[in-house]
C-alpha cells in the first residue's frame, strides 16, 4: 500500500470487509424494494358451484393483462409460476353473465405480491341450464365368435335407459348413449358381460351408470346345406320381361340350432338386390346383381353359390325402343 495516504491504508482489510457487507445489504434492499411488472395472457378460469347450470365454452376474453407490484425476486418468479384468475361462481342468474374481476381472484404464489390492475376489468360468461334425460344404450358388436359358436339371440342390455345430464344444447344432440364395442371374439359361453359407456362424444356430460350388464346367449353352431333354393324376382310382374341366369342356387346356412331349426326351409327364397329403375331396358341386355334372402335373421350366416347372377331383358319384338316395363 506504498504511495497511498495512511488514512486509506490503515486497517484496510477491515475497511474492505465493511464495504463488501454494505454492498450485500444494498443488493438485498434492492431485491426487496417494491417494483411493478405487467403480465400478459393471464388465463381466466371459472369454478361453477351452481348444480343447475353449466359453463359453455371459455370466458370472453379467456385471457387478461394483470399489473403486479411487489419484491423484484417474487415478480421474477412469475416467469415460471404463472398467475391465474379463478372466478368462483356460486349462483347463476342468466345465460349470459358479465363478471367484474376482483384482485383477490388472481392466484399468485407469494402473498407479498399485490394486484394493482386487471385489463379488461370484466369478462362475459355463457351458461346453459343443466338438463337431465333418460336415453337408451346403443350396443355395438365387433369381431366374430370363436369357431363353432353362434348367437342364439341378440345380446340384451339389462339397463333399458341411462340417465345423462349436462348442458341443454349437448343433451338435445343425443338420441342414445353409445357403449364401447363388445368384442365377440372374447365370448366363450353364455352369460353376462360388463360393457362401459363410450365417452368419446360425451364431453361435459355425466352418465349414470357408466357400466351396463349385457346378456349373451351362445350355442354350438349348426350347418345346413340346401342344393336347390329358388331365385325369384322381387316383383311378380318383372317375370314378364326379365329372366334370371340361375333359377336355383346352392345355399349353406350356419347358426344356432334354435334359429336354424325354426326356419321353414321349403319356403326359403333368394332375390336380386336392385330397384326397378336399375333393370336392363333394351331387349337382350343384361346386368349382374347380388342376391339376398329376405327376412333371414342376421344371426344366421348364409352363403350361396354362385354369389351373383345375371338378370336378362327378354327378347320381345313387340317392345318399342325406350319403352317402360
Amino acid at each position: 500500500m506504498r504511495g497511498l495516504p495512511a488514512v486509506l491504508t490503515r486497517n484496510w482489510t477491515l475497511k474492505l470487509s465493511a464495504f463488501g457487507i454494505a454492498l450485500l445489504l444494498w443488493v438485498a434492499v434492492r431485491a426487496e424494494a417494491p417494483t411493478r411488472q405487467t403480465v400478459q395472457g393471464v388465463p381466466v378460469r371459472v369454478t361453477l358451484a351452481d348444480p343447475e347450470w353449466a359453463l359453455v365454452g371459455n370466458p370472453s376474453p379467456s385471457e387478461v393483462v394483470v399489473r403486479f407490484a411487489g419484491p423484484s425476486r417474487e415478480l421474477l418468479r412469475m416467469a415460471v409460476d404463472r398467475p391465474t384468475v379463478l372466478i368462483p361462481l356460486n349462483q347463476v342468474g342468466s345465460e349470459d353473465t358479465t363478471v367484474v374481476l376482483r384482485s383477490e381472484w388472481v392466484r399468485v404464489q407469494d402473498p407479498d405480491v399485490v394486484v394493482e390492475e386487471i385489463q379488461p376489468s370484466s369478462v362475459t360468461l355463457s351458461l346453459e341450464p343443466i338438463q337431465r334425460l333418460d336415453l337408451p344404450p346403443a350396443l355395438r358388436l365387433e369381431g366374430e365368435l370363436p369357431d363353432g359358436l353362434a348367437l342364439g339371440a341378440e345380446p340384451v342390455v339389462r339397463q333399458r335407459e341411462l340417465r345423462v345430464s349436462g348442458p341443454r344444447s349437448r343433451i338435445m344432440e343425443l338420441d342414445s348413449i353409445r357403449l364401447r364395442p363388445l368384442d365377440l371374439g372374447s365370448i366363450r359361453e353364455s352369460g353376462t358381460v360388463t360393457v362401459s359407456v363410450d365417452r368419446n362424444r360425451l364431453e361435459r356430460l355425466q352418465v349414470q351408470p357408466e357400466q351396463v350388464q349385457v346378456e349373451i346367449q351362445v350355442e354350438e353352431a349348426e350347418t345346413v346345406e340346401l342344393d336347390e333354393v329358388p331365385v325369384i324376382l322381387p316383383a311378380a310382374r318383372w317375370e314378364e320381361r326379365w329372366e334370371v341366369s340361375h333359377p336355383t342356387v346352392q345355399v349353406t346356412l350356419t347358426g344356432a340350432p334354435s334359429l336354424v331349426e325354426a326356419l321353414d326351409l321349403d319356403a326359403l327364397r333368394l332375390q336380386p338386390t336392385l330397384e326397378e329403375d336399375d333393370l336392363p331396358r333394351e331387349p337382350g341386355a343384361s346386368r349382374s346383381v347380388e342376391l339376398e334372402i329376405p327376412g333371414l335373421s342376421p344371426l344366421i350366416r348364409a352363403q350361396w353359390d354362385p354369389r351373383e347372377i345375371t338378370i336378362i331383358r327378354r327378347e320381345d319384338p313387340g317392345d318399342e325402343p325406350g319403352g317402360g316395363p
